[in-house]
């Protein structure tokens, strides 16, 4: 089995965060040596906002667009697509929750790449094990509709 020997708890530890308090909706959140400002979004208006402040509704797409990327290249290096440029836009579509709140209705991810020609079945297939595999996508599986577009150029 793929899981053996493998030290759950020590990869929490890994991937552990931490947030602090430091007034208003600010929390300066810690993870390993690196250190983000993050704000409540009621209290910092999307228009002009202070520079490097970010809100948790910005993370989590952030978190999505990033492992994807994480995902295909690692998926890649045994499928060998010859990839020239990746990029992937992820849009929060937000809703309203039955509590009257906001939640994350649906996910637009939007998957850019160029390969070398006749590769496009392949980078297909790519996006579509980035999909499968990507620990956030599975981690919204079944709460937030994910919506992927694939873009595929082939370079000249």
């Amino acid at each position: 089995m793929a899981s053996e020997g493998i030290d759950f708890d020590a990869l929490g530890d890994l991937l552990a965060a931490e947030s602090r308090w430091i007034g208003d909706g600010r929390t300066r959140a810690k993870i390993h040596d690196m250190e983000l400002e993050v704000d409540n979004p009621l209290s910092v208006t999307p228009i002009d906002p202070p520079p490097n402040v970010t809100w948790p509704e910005q993370l989590l797409p952030a978190s999505l667009a990033v492992c994807f990327i994480t995902t295909m290249t690692t998926i890649n290096e045994k499928m060998g697509l010859h990839l020239t440029s990746l990029r992937v836009v992820v849009k929060p579509i937000l809703g309203i929750d039955e509590d009257g709140g906001f939640k994350f209705e649906r996910m637009k991810v939007t998957i850019e790449m160029v390969v070398s020609n006749s590769e496009k079945e392949k980078a297909e297939r790519l996006a579509d094990l980035a999909h499968k595999y990507c620990l956030i996508s599975k981690a919204i599986k079944g709460n937030v509709e994910e919506v992927i577009e694939t873009k595929i150029s082939e370079a000249g």
